[in-house]
């Protein structure tokens, strides 16, 4: 009995078909995040004359009488593609001395010379209660014009600014998403 070697169009064809059903079984939908220290912040307007400090567990404003403007990138994912890449974004600040401080931050979907720049800010008091992981500011579509579940359009570009009282901290901020594997 003779042996006869697999054809290179068969060959192709059984590569295909596994191919196919790999694909199948893995284009599904995966929820993923992406997390960063409050160290990747940076002031706005660089200076030496400041107490603002970034540190490996976060960015601390440690004046006791000047606020600070930070910027903080929340890095997009690389598995999704597209400008809608989180349905959620969130940073979180703490007080260093554990007193009450009001903090202000302004989220911004976009980038410099996009046409869906859009911006959201929130306000809250930061105190001892949030505990050490802090007071969390928390945007999702809803806050974008858009509607809660759904990815925030632009955000694959999206950053926070922050004005940092006297005496606060950038502990971490994050973004969650969907993505679709094999798609």
């Amino acid at each position: 009995m003779r042996n006869f070697p697999l054809s290179a169009g068969t060959a192709c064809f059984v590569v295909a078909l596994g191919l196919a059903n790999a694909s199948a079984v893995r284009a599904a939908t995966t929820v993923g995040s992406t997390i960063a220290t409050g160290s990747a912040c940076q002031l706005s307007i660089p200076t030496t004359d400041t107490k603002f400090r970034p540190k490996a567990t976060g960015a601390r404003n440690e004046s006791t009488t000047t606020s600070n403007f930070v910027i903080c990138p929340i890095p997009s994912p690389v598995l999704n593609s597209g400008t809608d890449s989180f349905k959620l974004a969130a940073v979180y600040i703490y007080s260093i001395d554990g007193a009450s401080h009001d903090v202000t931050c302004t989220a911004v979907t976009g980038y410099n010379g996009s046409t869906n720049l859009k911006y959201s800010s929130k306000t809250l008091t930061v105190s001892s209660v949030y505990g050490a992981m802090g007071a969390p500011f928390l945007w999702s579509g809803a806050d974008f014009g858009g509607a809660n579940n759904i990815p925030i359009v632009g955000s694959a570009t999206f950053s926070v600014t922050c004005l940092l009282p006297p005496q606060t901290a950038v502990n971490l901020f994050s973004g969650s998403y969907d993505y679709n594997i094999g798609a």
